[in-house]
């Protein structure tokens, strides 16, 4: 790993880039250099056990202010115990009826929303066989439609060239799941991806974006050859029978390293999940080629058919200055500067972007420029659904910290729940944190904050890195994520389900696992949040007064009943 560089060096380099990103031209045809492929990394490290017997994190009930319900979901050892040991987890879940949905690479697990006790675990490779795939690669995602009763979940197949989906018989995620697959990228038989799919849902499809990869004929690293936007009509997955994909439309945007002619549809598509009405799908993206967010619409679509559909011309947001992020510390004071790092992720917009009321929620990990030179922001942005234009825009953090992997979601009232990561060099709050805010959207359409930082989980270490195990250099890239969710229960929409990561001990003695060479582990954790308005202090007061008044009334009435006449 290459040494770390200063606070100044950095702060140099974004200036520089803030300047580049200026002046360059919107539809300049030299993609961002670090983009890259994103296929989890399955872990192995000799004579390291990987069983857990630890035990998981105790249940957190009642915390604090909102924070009403916390259990572990996924850990790293459970995935492992099925031979499926990756970093990154890809943190993912919903909430559905009754139920909690966890996803990662690796494995998959169902729990008891109210009480967070654990139903159901089994392999992700499982999962898929019983679906009737043959097995897969990771890179799940899963909703929970309310409208059909039934959870979808989409992943790579076998061959990452290929995904596959899944969608559930009953509203039960225990009761069953039938799947169908498809080819996400074609054309290179030898190595293609259909890289770090995405999933949506509205009124009238499912959206599953991809990033492609294939490398050159003659073999060698995986490059970056565009993106696909898979639009599967709601009635061919939902409808009687299996799920199908035969009625689906796929919009290629080929990427070319040659000097022009590339059309700038940006990465990581986010289809926007929304319940309004109407013939469109809107797209949001992280620009391929500057610093900005991307939106266009898919239009004549119908929950029968895309075959008719075609894509808008994309826009440009105009966000605010920011660059890419950096790489975000730990406290770590017993190793070098260098080893005291992950990798927070880029400005992808990797969690789902959603649609309500006529405006549209999403969340980017940033550097915010002269604002953060040196430090990742979770950036919220709010536009108009209509318009594309920007209603609201902002950061969240504070000094001497970094923000990422963030994620978001919003109700009918407008309430929003974002969660994220935290950590910084400061041995006393530093550690890896998983947390969240609440706000409300005013009139206007923006945010206006109903609590502090929320802290849900802490990581039990200090100095998380993978690849390696304690006490010796960080190996590799030093990844973390790559995405966390908050979703909304669809029995109370003021209850809001999150999911992120934590690091979990060591997997040695120290950490309660005797035999262990001290691996790191990551481990997830689902918070559930309540926004449900509480009464000002004015109003409890009158709701007591009132109480008393009824209870001397009553009582006076009782007593007249008993008086002689």
């Amino acid at each position: 790993m290459k040494p770390c560089p200063s606070k100044m060096q950095r702060q140099m380099l974004v200036i520089a880039l803030l300047a580049i990103s200026a002046t360059a031209a919107r539809a300049e045809d030299v993609i961002k250099p670090y983009f890259e492929f994103k296929k989890p990394k399955m872990v192995t490290i000799a004579g390291d056990l990987s069983f857990d017997t630890n035990g998981a994190s105790a249940v957190v009930v009642n915390a604090s202010g909102p924070y009403k319900l916390g259990f572990e979901g996924i850990s790293q050892y459970d995935g492992a115990a099925f031979g499926r040991n990756f970093i990154p987890p890809d943190t993912m879940g919903a909430v559905g009826k009754t139920q909690y949905v966890s996803t990662s690479n690796g494995a998959y697990a169902i729990f008891d929303k109210k009480t967070g006790s654990r139903s159901a675990l089994m392999s992700d490779v499982n999962f898929w066989i019983a679906a009737g795939q043959t097995g897969t690669n990771g890179d799940t995602r899963i909703m929970y439609n309310a409208s059909a009763d039934r959870w979808v979940a989409v992943a790579f197949g076998a061959n990452s060239k290929d995904l596959q989906v899944a969608v559930s018989n009953t509203s039960d995620a225990m009761g069953g799941w039938k799947s169908t697959s498809f080819e996400g990228y074609g054309g290179y038989g030898f190595g293609a991806t259909a890289d770090y799919p995405t999933l949506a849902l509205d009124r009238n499809a499912v959206y599953i974006g991809t990033n492609n990869f294939a490398p050159a004929s003659s073999g060698g690293t995986n490059s970056f050859r565009g993106t696909t936007m898979n639009v599967i009509p709601l009635d061919s997955l939902f409808g009687a029978g299996a799920p199908s994909t035969t009625n689906m439309q796929q919009f290629v945007t080929p990427f070319s390293s040659s000097s022009s002619g590339n059309v700038d549809r940006g990465f990581a598509l986010q289809g926007v999940n929304s319940n309004s009405a109407g013939t469109s799908g809107k797209v949001f993206a992280a620009s391929l080629f500057s610093y900005d967010n991307i939106s266009y619409s898919i239009n004549g679509l119908s929950p029968t058919s895309a075959s008719g559909a075609a894509l808008g011309s994309a826009s440009y947001l105009g966000m605010a200055d920011f660059v890419s992020p950096g790489a975000a510390r730990q406290p770590a004071t017993a190793v070098p500067a260098n080893q005291r790092v992950i990798d927070a992720g880029d400005e992808r917009i990797s969690s789902s972007v959603y649609e309500v009321g006529g405006r549209i929620y999403m969340v980017n990990t940033v550097n915010s420029g002269a604002d953060h030179l040196d430090e990742a922001r979770v950036r919220y942005t709010i536009v108009d659904a209509t318009t594309n234009a920007i209603i609201d825009q902002g950061d969240i953090g504070t000094a001497g910290h970094d923000y990422y992997q963030g994620s978001i979601a919003v109700n009918s009232a407008g309430q929003v729940v974002i969660g994220y990561n935290r950590s910084g060099l400061d041995p006393s709050d530093g550690k890896i944190t998983f947390m969240a805010r609440t706000f409300n959207t005013d009139g206007s359409g923006k945010l206006v904050s109903t609590s502090a930082e929320i802290l849900l989980k802490e990581s039990a270490v200090d100095d998380y890195h993978n690849g390696s195990v304690f006490g010796q250099a960080a190996s590799g890239r030093q990844r973390w994520g790559d995405y966390s969710q908050v979703s909304v229960d669809p029995e109370d929409d003021s209850q809001f389900y999150l999911i992120g990561e934590f690091a979990r001990e060591y997997n040695n003695a120290a950490g309660g696992h005797p035999g262990g060479t001290g691996g790191s582990r990551w481990g997830t954790w689902i918070a559930v949040l309540d926004v449900s308005p509480v009464p000002e202090p004015s109003s409890w007061a009158m709701l007591i007064l009132g109480m008393g008044l009824v209870i001397v009334v009553a009582r006076r009435r009782g007593s007249a009943e008993t008086q002689p006449v």
